[in-house]
């Protein structure tokens, strides 16, 4: 008889919704998908019954953490934190999460946060020594939190060992994807991916947000327009002093606005926008790797490679052959 696995949503007041049902829609539908309830799913409360979220909308605990005893956990066990901006610092005032993800681990369940869940598992030592994502706005403060994490920045989820923390809200739903790939197979995922429109499964590598929202989140008139400029060729000769001579402005100042506006040098945005161009071109389309890296700006294969490494951590071929949905072969 195979061994059904269990996956504990650990919930609070004013936790944040997609946090909670994103996840858990995603192990549903692998129910669906495997046609047998591969996963058992429980919402874990303060206490038993309806527990409203910070949209106001309320989801209802199966069961009051103090309810289940954590030594009936094992390897085929998951338990995520979910996050929250409003209802956190009281929950992890509380302890009580955090000290049911410390037991869960000791018993040698999969262990795992949404969002600003990460701080839960931070607190009570998880994370020591691990590598690990959160929203972009917790990040600070995991770091002051507890130095002893490695907090990766950029992340929409990473995997380190049985320890696995994602990035806001939809990236949720990345990693527990990435989870049923794990437990039943890529095809599986995918065919998850497809039932709820969702492109692909993303790569946990791959950046929190991409060069055009940050782009449109720039305040400054002048760099707001070059940086659209960018994003619409970024085929085009963008070396620096071309930037400066596109903005109206001195090579210096053009460096600073960047750094203040985007934390990034002229040139590693444009490295960005032209990677996140190719990433969906290699995508979307069956394009040669080579004409890829001539219409994204790269001019020759062998820059686009050595991009890939710095950013991705994957070849340009690795990558498509990866993350390539079927249908884009078809």
């Amino acid at each position: 008889m195979i061994k059904q696995r269990r996956v504990l949503m650990l919930a609070y007041p004013d936790c944040q919704l997609l946090d909670v049902t994103g996840p858990m829609q995603m192990f549903a539908s692998a129910n669906f998908e495997l046609r047998r309830q591969a996963y058992e799913l429980l919402i874990l409360g303060s206490k038993r019954g309806p527990l409203r979220t910070s949209s106001g909308i309320s989801v209802v605990a199966d069961l009051g953490i103090g309810d289940f005893a954590p030594r009936g956990l094992g390897k085929s066990d998951t338990v995520i934190a979910a996050g929250g901006n409003i209802g956190i610092d009281r929950a992890l005032e509380s302890g009580q999460i955090g000290k049911f993800v410390k037991q869960a681990a000791l018993r040698g369940a999969r262990i795992a946060s949404v969002c600003s869940g990460t701080l839960f598992l931070a607190a009570v030592g998880v994370l020591d020594g691990r590598r690990a994502a959160t929203h972009w706005a917790s990040v600070n403060r995991l770091r002051r939190l507890r130095p002893q994490v490695d907090v990766d920045d950029e992340a929409i989820y990473v995997r380190d060992g049985n320890v696995w923390t994602s990035a806001g809200v939809t990236a949720g739903m990345d990693l527990a994807l990435a989870m049923i790939e794990t437990d039943f197979g890529r095809g599986t995922a995918l065919a998850i991916a497809r039932h709820c429109v969702i492109s692909r499964v993303r790569s946990g590598g791959q950046r929190q947000y991409s060069s055009e929202l940050a782009a449109q989140a720039v305040r400054d008139d002048r760099l707001s327009r070059l940086a659209e400029r960018i994003v619409q060729r970024p085929q085009h000769d963008w070396r620096i002093p071309a930037l400066a001579i596109e903005a109206g402005m001195s090579v210096r100042s053009l460096s600073r606005l960047f750094r203040k506006e985007l934390d990034l040098s002229p040139a590693e945005f444009v490295e960005r926008v032209r990677i996140d161009r190719a990433r969906r071109d290699l995508l979307d389309t069956n394009a040669a790797i080579k004409s890829v890296a001539s219409q994204c700006g790269f001019g020759t294969l062998r820059r686009m490679e050595r991009a890939f490494a710095r950013t991705i951590s994957a070849t340009p071929t690795d990558f498509r052959a990866r993350f390539q949905s079927p249908e884009a072969t078809a």
